[in-house]
């Protein structure tokens, strides 16, 4: 179970960068961000539901979210690159 490892801690790492983004500005977007991760990671820690995580986890497109949001700074803005990076681990079976 490396890759469920891998994937809690990228869920973590993606909830404490969205955390530290609504210190800076609050927004509806981040909100329901921090609510789907906040699922995930419990889902993540449910042994018996972790067979569909990527069908339901409500991740998938976040990212694209984000950049219709005014939030995003740049490409290289650690959010989007953790984002992206987990929308990658949940498409990938």
């Amino acid at each position: 179970m490396q890759n469920g490892s891998r994937l809690k801690v990228q869920v973590e790492k993606v909830i404490s960068l969205v955390v530290q983004k609504k210190k800076q500005r609050d927004h509806e977007f981040l909100n329901t961000l921090l609510l789907n991760l906040q699922q995930l990671s419990e889902a993540l820690n449910n042994p018996s539901s972790t067979g569909d995580l990527p069908k339901h986890s409500k991740i998938n497109g976040a990212l694209r979210a984000y950049f219709d949001t005014n939030l995003v700074e740049s490409y290289e803005e650690p959010l989007v690159v953790e984002l992206d990076l987990l929308e990658s681990m949940l498409k990938t079976p």
